[in-house]
């Protein structure tokens, strides 16, 4: 890749940190509609491929086993991979702070702002459904009664050990690879998502629940990333049509806790929560434009 194509994803992965940090747009979501999604999924599906070549090599250690352990190397696409994960990394650790802040300031507003994320990338989610026939919208009313009981789930009062930050971090990079599912709505529902706020604003006096966290991350990664291979191998307009219909239906929580959170909704504050949810609209939408141009360009030349 040229530098400048490093650049961009560098961005990419920007911006799909800071919607894994945020609770409404999923960081899978991003992947998808700016084109590297099924790149990722590759990437991460060649991690256990490579396992058996390795041993291969170190128990033979013959030239052939040797090229097999770097053929495997090569289809994890490293580049790709570290670059990406540098900009996911960059944007949570400095957007965790800002966004703490937000939702103890502005909760509402900030709030509303998401909703109207998670509505632009159901959006676009639908507009890469290519198959709209009953039987497939059949899948969407099934997400969308999913994603409703997915909302009405309320935290439970559990104490936050480690094993739990351990099963936090596999759900929710399960949901985060999920384009449509947000992770970070995963940890709100868990009661986990202000705990990891807070060990990200002090890091290394929680680098303890960070590295729990993220081995259940991982091994999330690992396992989600061969099930949405499979599924959309499948039947990838069914998929997308479940996914939309997840996401729809799990909007009541940010919608309940708007309510909760403004005290009297006078023209004033209706006025502000509407600008804000038509902000959150186009923000979500940005992406899908930038990816369009991208394949524009690309297709010109």
């Amino acid at each position: 890749m040229s530098p400048s194509q490093f650049l961009i994803l560098y961005l990419k992965g920007v911006f799909m940190g800071i919607c894994d940090v945020i609770p409404g747009i999923s960081g899978g979501t991003i992947a998808f509609i700016t084109g590297i999604y099924f790149q990722l999924i590759s990437s991460i599906n060649a991690f256990p491929k490579l396992v058996p070549k390795k041993f291969n090599w170190l128990r033979k250690r013959n030239k052939e086993s040797w090229n097999e352990l770097l053929r495997g190397i090569k289809d994890l696409n490293l580049p790709f991979l570290i670059t990406l994960f540098a900009g996911i990394g960059t944007a949570i650790l400095l957007g965790s702070r800002l966004i703490k802040y937000l939702l103890g300031t502005y909760e509402a507003y900030t709030l509303t702002f998401f909703i109207g994320l998670i509505l632009s990338s159901t959006a676009i989610i639908y507009s890469h459904i290519e198959n709209h026939k009953p039987a497939n919208k059949l899948y969407g009313a099934i997400g969308l009664l999913l994603g409703i009981s997915l909302a009405i789930l309320v935290p439970a009062d559990i104490a936050i050990t480690l094993p739990y930050i351990f099963f936090g971090g596999f759900i929710s990079i399960v949901a985060m690879f999920l384009p449509g599912i947000s992770g970070s709505f995963i940890l709100l529902i868990m009661g986990l998502y202000e705990s990891l706020l807070d060990a990200l604003h002090s890091p290394f006096q929680n680098i303890h629940i960070i590295i729990v966290f993220g081995i259940g991350a991982v091994l999330g990664a690992l396992t989600i990333a061969k099930i949405i291979d499979y599924i959309f191998r499948k039947d990838k307009c069914r998929a997308l049509y479940i996914l939309a219909g997840l996401v729809i239906g799990a909007l009541i929580i940010p919608l309940l806790k708007v309510a909760g959170a403004v005290e009297a909704f006078t023209p004033s504050v209706v006025s502000l929560l509407g600008l804000f949810l038509i902000l959150g609209l186009i923000a979500g939408y940005i992406p899908q434009i930038v990816a369009d141009k991208q394949k524009n360009t690309s297709r010109k030349h």
